[in-house]
């Protein structure tokens, strides 16, 4: 989707069409899954599940994997989700495609990621029961998570006063000082970024579509893609807080106003 950004002498205007991308649902993790050549310490389960400690890992060092996913019924299919990844170090070249009935079919292909850079593809949306995903590496590959699904596009972008993750580390730092106050050391844990902010104007009915199976998905500690502009290569993969996991109130007639806040990589 093209967004035409008009330069003024005052501001910046986009779209009104620019728009923010959840990606919750995903295949895999009820498809059967062939040619993976996975590692038996990392099989392929690893990056299909939920926890951020697993990872898959093809057996050779180096070379390609074609990973083909099915499922029992078409399903319609408009993003793929990775994140944890190796990506850069690995030297990764990756390609999906989908089976169209009588061949493959090329969806997109991608290279160049920085290593633990969660990666977001969106595309026009797509009815299929196979897909195929080739990866070809230099070196020893390390993925740790792999979505496939429907995304939700139903909100614009946040609201003014939305923090975006890749300005907000979650970081502790803990600093060693001298009695005269000089600092000796300091150390720094990595507890990963935050995206924080608001959606308003949401109405009622559009909640009726997605809103339960979303909860139901934070409640359940499962992980999320969130790229907050379709305009903008600004991806996080994390959690959503389920203590700002909003409980849908009237803010206006039909209306209400959604908070967000998911901490994880960016």
């Amino acid at each position: 989707m093209s967004v035409l950004v008009v330069n003024t002498s005052t501001q910046s205007q986009t779209s009104s069409c620019e728009f923010s991308i959840f990606g919750f649902r995903t295949l895999l993790p009820n498809s059967t899954i062939t040619g993976a050549n996975e590692d038996p310490e990392y099989p392929f389960s690893s990056c299909i599940d939920f926890p951020d400690n697993t990872k898959y890992s093809p057996l050779p060092s180096s070379g390609t994997v074609e990973i083909v996913m099915s499922q029992t019924q078409i399903s319609q299919i408009d993003y793929f989700g990775m994140a944890i990844h190796n990506a850069q170090s690995a030297n990764l070249y990756a390609k999906l495609d989908y089976w169209d009935g009588s061949g493959w079919v090329k969806i997109f292909d991608f290279t160049s990621l920085q290593d633990d850079k969660p990666f977001m593809s969106v595309f026009d949306p797509i009815n299929t029961s196979k897909q195929r995903l080739t990866l070809t590496f230099t070196s020893k590959l390390y993925i740790g998570t792999i979505f496939i699904g429907k995304s939700l596009q139903g909100l614009s972008t946040p609201d003014l006063g939305f923090q975006p993750a890749k300005f907000a580390p979650l970081d502790e730092v803990e600093q060693f000082t001298t009695d005269g106050n000089n600092t000796i050391m300091g150390r720094r844990i990595d507890k990963g970024k935050q995206a924080k902010g608001s959606f308003s104007l949401v109405s009622f009915d559009e909640l009726d579509d997605w809103y339960e199976e979303y909860q139901n998905w934070v409640l359940d500690s499962k992980p999320l893609f969130f790229k907050w502009s379709d305009a903008k290569d600004e991806v996080v993969y994390g959690r959503q807080n389920p203590d700002m996991l909003t409980k849908p109130t009237y803010t206006q007639s039909f209306y209400t106003t959604l908070n967000f806040e998911i901490n994880g990589y960016a």
